[in-house]
């Protein structure tokens, strides 16, 4: 009977060692999880912190070419506008001299469309 018991007891310290390594195996695997979320959590709060700055980015950029691109617009309308004054003047100081240089640059034109 001795020997029953015996073996009882070692199966029953068997079992308490596995209980400790299976609860052991369930602590570390819940740590292992736990840090896991922690660095999803931490690499999701840094991707969309990073989407927000480049989005902001873009946006200043947008914003800057398009005053640039308003004030280049505004620069030629002005420039367009002064020299069609200076040819008007200058048509009106000049009438025999614009008109032949009309023609001579109608002449030109006809003759780059026409030729072979």
């Amino acid at each position: 009977m001795e020997q029953g018991t015996a073996k009882d007891a070692n199966v029953r310290e068997a079992v308490d060692q596995g209980k400790a390594v299976w609860q052991d195996a369930k602590a570390s695997a819940s740590d292992a999880i736990d840090k896991a979320s922690s660095v999803a959590r931490d690499v999701t709060a840094a991707g969309t912190q990073a989407a927000a700055q480049a989005g902001e980015a873009i946006q200043g950029v947008a914003r800057q070419v398009s005053n640039q691109a308003s004030q280049a617009a505004t620069s030629l309308y002005e420039q367009g506008t002064n020299a069609g004054g200076q040819v008007s003047r200058y048509t009106a100081e000049q009438p025999w001299t614009a008109l032949l240089m009309a023609a001579a640059l109608g002449y030109g034109l006809a003759y780059l469309i026409h030729r072979p």
